[in-house]
C-alpha cells in the first residue's frame, strides 16, 4: 500500500500530465484553426483581431467552416 505522501506525489504527477496533455490539444486546435483560416483567406492577424473583438474559438471555427462551404466562382 502506498504511503500518504506517495499518493499525493502520484496525484500531482497525474495532474501535471493532464495539464500537459490539455495544453498539447489546445495548441493542436489552434494550429488547425490557423491552417483552415489561411485556406479560406484569413490570416493569423485576422483571427487574432476577431478574438480581440470578442469572438470565441468556436465562433471562429464556424466562420471558417462557413467560408469553406461557400462555392467559389470560376474566373
Amino acid at each position: 500500500m502506498l504511503a500518504g505522501s506517495q499518493v499525493e506525489d502520484t496525484f500531482e504527477v497525474l495532474i501535471c500530465r493532464l495539464r500537459e496533455s490539455h495544453a498539447v490539444s489546445v495548441y493542436g486546435a489552434i494550429e488547425r484553426l490557423v491552417q483552415a483560416g489561411q485556406a479560406v483567406g484569413l490570416e493569423v492577424d485576422d483571427l487574432v483581431r476577431l478574438l480581440d473583438r470578442g469572438k470565441t474559438l468556436e465562433e471562429l471555427f464556424e466562420l471558417v467552416e462557413s467560408k469553406m462551404e461557400k462555392p467559389t466562382v470560376a474566373a
